[in-house]
């Protein structure tokens, strides 16, 4: 979305390969990604129901008529074993690897726990990372100070992994549903509504 904000005109495409992580997936915001002519690679199965890993795509048939392809392969060394199936013909096309961190996470609550898992992530995908993103938050409940206080953790992952630090702007899209409704099926009404504050 940050290129086509910048007025880039290629073609771009997305490729969901995070098919360990059920919550957020790119498939289901198939239509913010058409309204804004960005192309969605996705299994078969996205958006079914079915939870199999299932993937039918071809990452060098992509990238072969994109300008820009960008993969997401989850936040950890499991979800790094879906993309090391491709990782030779990546390795052929040339890539940038972000490892997009958060403090606010148990598994990367620490520099020194974050920079472990990015090479638990390199050894499982058989690509080395080229950069560290800092995206620590606590969602809808995210502040300026949470932000400003991940910065020391961001820098000190970088340190430790000798990899360079990547700025980064950030536009909020989507939000879970649990962030956008107190009841995602019904509002509470009666003695519940009362007791809430409704």
């Amino acid at each position: 979305m940050n290129l086509r904000r910048r007025g880039e005109t290629g073609v771009i495409t997305v490729a969901d390969l995070d098919i360990v992580n059920p919550y957020f997936r790119a498939a289901d915001l198939r239509k913010l990604f058409a309204d804004n002519g960005i192309r969605l690679a996705v299994s078969d199965y996205a958006g079914s129901g079915l939870d199999v890993p299932a993937l039918n795509i071809s990452v060098k048939g992509i990238a072969d008529n994109t300008d820009y392809l960008i993969i997401d392969a989850g936040g950890d060394d499991e979800g790094a074993k879906v993309i090391g199936r491709f990782a030779a013909d990546i390795g052929e096309i040339g890539y940038d690897m972000y490892c997009v961190v958060n403090c606010y996470r148990y598994l990367t609550r620490t520099a020194p726990l974050t920079a472990a898992l990015t090479r638990d992530i390199e050894a499982a995908s058989g690509l080395k990372c080229t950069g560290i993103v800092n995206n620590s938050n606590l969602g809808a409940e995210t502040t300026k100070a949470h932000v400003a206080a991940s910065i020391p953790y961001a820098r000190e992952t970088a340190r430790l992994t000798g990899l360079p630090l990547i700025p980064f702007e950030m536009k909020v899209y989507v939000k879970p549903i649990w962030e956008t409704r107190r009841f995602p099926f019904s509002e509470p009404t009666g003695e519940v509504a009362d007791e809430m504050g409704s």
